[in-house]
C-alpha cells in the first residue's frame, strides 16, 4: 500500500498565511487546521459552523418530497387510531431508525409497533412479511428499506394497507408504488442533503411530526439525536453536511447526558468518553450482533425501554463475543484456502462455503483488508456480500449490478453490497467467471495511505489530542488525520492478545498499538528500524494506533 502525503507541507503551502490564520482564530494546531482547509472548511465561517453547529443548521424536512403527504397520512392514523406497524431492518440503522420513530409516535399516544426481519427471512420488507401483518393494521411505515420493495406493494394494496418507505438507500430501480416515498435518493430528490443515514431519514420524520404539532422541536430532539448518532456512524454514512450536526451533537448528549441504555451500558464497557471511534468499534457491533446472529427486535426492545437492565444489556454483550469467535474462526479457514489455492491473484476473490449468513460482510471486508482486493463472500444459503478496497476508487456496486442477471435481488453502494442468489454450484461458478469480467471495467486498485504531516511519534506534541477532540465526529468524508513517523529505532515492544496477534510499540513515553500486527515481532527482534503511519487513539489513555508499518532495510 502507497504511502503518499494528502497536500503540499503546510510549510511549503501556498495557503499558508490563511490556515495559519484560521488556526489562530480558533486556537487549534495549524496541522489539524491544514486537515480541515484539505476537506474544504477553508474559511472562517465554514469552520465556526463545523466546530460548533446547532439545531438550527437542520434543512427544514418539509423540503423531502413526499414529507407533508406522509406526515398528514400518520396524523390521520393517529386521530383515528388506527394501528400503525413500523417495519425496520437488521442492522444498526435499522433498529436505532425503528426506536426513533416508536418513541416519537408513542409521544402522540399512537397504537404502535414494531418488527424487524430476522437475518435468514432476508432484508427489507417483502410479500411474505407482509401476509403476516394482522389483518387491523392499516398503516405500514418502512425505516432504512422499502425503496425496492415492489412485490411487497402489490401485496399490501390488496390488503387494503397503506406503505409509507422512508429509506435512504440508492434507488436502483423505479419508486415503489406506495403511499409516500420518502428517501434523500429518490431520481427526483429536492432535498438539499442526499446522505442521510436511515435512522437520520427516521429522524427527520420526527422532525416534521412535531413541527406539524407545532411543538417545540429543539426542546424534544435530544431525546432522539443519540440514536441517529449510532445509527449514521455504525452505517458509515459520509459524517458531512447534517450527518456531522446530527452526531456532533449526539456525541456531546452521550458524553454529558446519556440517555439511560447507553449510560448503564457505558458504565459495562467503562467507557468514560465517547467518540466516533468507541461507537464503530464498541458499541455499534454491540448491537449489530443482534442483527447478525440472534434477533434484532430484542436490540430494539432495549433500546425504547428506558427499564432496561444491566441483564438485558449483558445478553447482547455476550452474543456480540460469540459473533466474534464465529468471525475469526471462519476467516482464518477461508484465509487458508485463499492462499492455498491462490484466489489472491483474481481482480474479485470470490468465495462460497458454509458461512454463517449474519457475517458474511464481516468476513468479505476481512478479505479485502487482507489481501487488498475486492471480495465477495456467498453462504450455503445463498446470501452473498462482497466489499471494495478501502482508499480505492473500486465500485463493488457497478461490478454486481453488471452481474445482476445471476442474482435474485441485489442492492448496495461502492464500497458494500448484498445480494441473493440461487444456490446452484453451476450457477455460481459462472458468476464468479462474470465478476472477473465485470472488475476489469473499474478503475486499477492503488490503495493509498494518506497523511497530513511528519510528526516522529515521540516528538508527538500532546496537547492536540485535545484538538482533536474539538474536530470530533471523525469518519467516512472525514478521516481522522494520519501522520508519518519517520525511521526510527523501536527498543521496546510486546505482543498481546489470545493469540498474541496485535503488537504494542513503546518509544520514549509513548504508547502505540499495531492491531493485527503481531507477527511483525519477530522482524522487529533482528532489526529494530521502523517507519509508521499513526493516529492519535484514545484522549484519555493518551495513545497511538499504527495503521502501517515497515521496516527498513
Amino acid at each position: 500500500m502507497d504511502w503518499v502525503p494528502f497536500d503540499t507541507s503546510l510549510e511549503k503551502h501556498p495557503n499558508k498565511a490563511l490556515i495559519t490564520y484560521m488556526a489562530r482564530q480558533f486556537d487549534i494546531e495549524p496541522v489539524l487546521m491544514h486537515h480541515l482547509f484539505i476537506h474544504g472548511i477553508d474559511n472562517c465561517e465554514k469552520v465556526s459552523r463545523f466546530i460548533f453547529p446547532t439545531i438550527d443548521d437542520f434543512h427544514d424536512p418539509f423540503l423531502m418530497n413526499d414529507m407533508k403527504k406522509a406526515i398528514i397520512r400518520i396524523i390521520k392514523a393517529l386521530i383515528q387510531k388506527e394501528k400503525i406497524l413500523i417495519y425496520g431492518d437488521y442492522d444498526v440503522d435499522g433498529m436505532t431508525a425503528t426506536a426513533i420513530l416508536y418513541k416519537a409516535l408513542k409521544k402522540f399516544k399512537a397504537d404502535v409497533h414494531y418488527r424487524l426481519p430476522l437475518r435468514n427471512e432476508g432484508y427489507g420488507l417483502s410479500p411474505k412479511a407482509i401476509e403476516k401483518i394482522p389483518e387491523d393494521v392499516s398503516l405500514i411505515i418502512t425505516v432504512d428499506n422499502g425503496s425496492s420493495a415492489h412485490s411487497a406493494m402489490e401485496v399490501a394494496k390488496r390488503r387494503g394497507m397503506d406503505v409509507i418507505v422512508t429509506d435512504h438507500h440508492e434507488v436502483l430501480g423505479p419508486h415503489p408504488d406506495c403511499y409516500a416515498f420518502i428517501n434523500p435518493k429518490r431520481h427526483d430528490n429536492t432535498y438539499p442533503f442526499p446522505h442521510l443515514s436511515g435512522a437520520g431519514v427516521a429522524l427527520k420524520v420526527v422532525q416534521a411530526l412535531f413541527m406539524a404539532g407545532k411543538i417545540p422541536w429543539d426542546k424534544h430532539v435530544y431525546e432522539f439525536i443519540e440514536f441517529a448518532t449510532l445509527g449514521t456512524i455504525a452505517d458509515l454514512m459520509p459524517l458531512k453536511g447534517e450527518n456531522r450536526i446530527i452526531c456532533k451533537l449526539g456525541l456531546q448528549k452521550m458524553n454529558y447526558t446519556p440517555t439511560p441504555v447507553l449510560k448503564k451500558l457505558f458504565e459495562m464497557l467503562r467507557i468514560k468518553y465517547v467518540d466516533s471511534s468507541t461507537i464503530s468499534f464498541q458499541i455499534g457491533p454491540i448491537f449489530n450482533s443482534s442483527g447478525r446472529i440472534g434477533d434484532p427486535n430484542e436490540a430494539v426492545d432495549i433500546l425504547v425501554n428506558p427499564l432496561c437492565t444491566k441483564a438485558d444489556l449483558y445478553a447482547l454483550i455476550t452474543l456480540n463475543k460469540k459473533r466474534q469467535q464465529m468471525t475469526k474462526e471462519q476467516f482464518q479457514r477461508i484465509e487458508e484456502q485463499i492462499i492455498q489455492n491462490q484466489w489472491y491473484k483474481q481482480n474479485v476473490i470470490v468465495v462460497c462455503d458454509d458461512f454463517h449468513s449474519g457475517i458474511i460482510g464481516l468476513i468479505a471486508a476481512k478479505i479485502a483488508n487482507k489481501f487488498k482486493k475486492p471480495a465477495v463472500v456467498i453462504s450455503l444459503t445463498g446470501a452473498g456480500s462482497a466489499r471494495s478496497v478501502n482508499t480505492t476508487d473500486f465500485s463493488i456496486i457497478n461490478v454486481i449490478k453488471k452481474c445482476s442477471h445471476f442474482l435474485t435481488k441485489y442492492g448496495g453502494h461502492r464500497a458494500a453490497a448484498g445480494f441473493s442468489m440461487p444456490l446452484d454450484f453451476d450457477h455460481i461458478h459462472a458468476f464468479k467467471e462474470a465478476i472477473q469480467l465485470a472488475a476489469l471495467d473499474e478503475p486499477p486498485l492503488t490503495p493509498k495511505l494518506k497523511y497530513i504531516s511528519t510528526i516522529p511519534l515521540h516528538q508527538f506534541p500532546m496537547h492536540i489530542f485535545d484538538d482533536l477532540g474539538v474536530l470530533e465526529p471523525f469518519g467516512m468524508s472525514f478521516p481522522k488525520p494520519l501522520f508519518y513517523c519517520s525511521p526510527l529505532v523501536i527498543k521496546q515492544f510486546q505482543v498481546f492478545g489470545k493469540n498474541n496477534e496485535h503488537l504494542k510499540l513503546i518509544t520514549n513515553d509513548k504508547k502505540a498499538i499495531a492491531f493485527f500486527k503481531g507477527a511483525m515481532a519477530n522482524k522487529l527482534q533482528q532489526q529494530s528500524l521502523a517507519e509508521c503511519l499513526y493516529t492519535p487513539s484514545c484522549p484519555i489513555k493518551k495513545d497511538f494506533l499504527i495503521h502501517d508499518l515497515r521496516f527498513i532495510q
